[in-house]
């Protein structure tokens, strides 16, 4: 099975956006896997909250995705390793554990920083990895896109980001229709976020 993506980032917290993202990457087959990588806490990002509350998060909503798919795999590999992780080291490392170079979910406003990526040379991100683009609305796909392996998804969900789900807590607004049942539970029970 040389068709899987690899969906890595963040996801403090997981919301219904992930979870719909992955829904449509695997309905419309360009892959017969996601394997769910979220990364450790960086240096680049206020988390607010513990690991372990992190941790406890990302598997709650890892179980929610495998109720629904079975093809969805969970890699804490670089969420239990304390290090600021580049896309090369995330690609290498899934080279060598899967044998072949996976897909690589982004959002397609991250095309632009993709050349000033750390460690990317000879252009390996642009021309040689290969990503699946997911669109967002307000950004597009720039006309004299210099880029090979690429397939770019234009998903109808709605969009919301873990930072507006952060401030949405913080303010005291309910986020029942943005988060997973699992989820918004165990973020409620140990007030999170606040």
């Amino acid at each position: 099975m040389e068709n899987i993506a690899i969906y890595w980032g963040a996801f403090n917290p997981p919301t219904i956006w992930h979870f719909q993202v992955i829904k449509w990457v695997l309905e419309k087959s360009i892959v017969e896997k996601i394997i769910f990588s979220p990364d450790w806490t960086r240096k680049d990002k206020d988390y607010k909250i513990q690991n372990i509350d992190r941790e406890k998060i990302l598997e709650l909503f890892f179980s929610e995705l495998k109720q629904r798919w079975l093809n969805v795999d969970f890699e804490d590999y670089f969420l239990k390793n304390p290090w600021n992780t580049t896309t090369i080291e995330v690609e290498n490392y899934f080279k060598d554990k899967l044998w072949f170079s996976p897909y690589h979910i982004f959002w397609i406003d991250t095309i632009s920083s993709m050349p000033n990526r750390v460690w990317n040379d000879e252009k390996y991100i642009e021309n040689k990895l290969k990503k699946i683009f997911i669109k967002r609305k307000g950004f597009e796909v720039p006309i004299n896109l210099e880029m090979q392996n690429f397939k770019i998804l234009d998903l109808e969900i709605l969009e919301i980001s873990s930072t507006t789900v952060r401030e949405m807590i913080k303010n005291k607004i309910r986020v029942d229709h943005i988060l997973t049942p699992k989820v918004r539970d165990y973020i409620e029970e140990n007030w999170l976020y606040i």
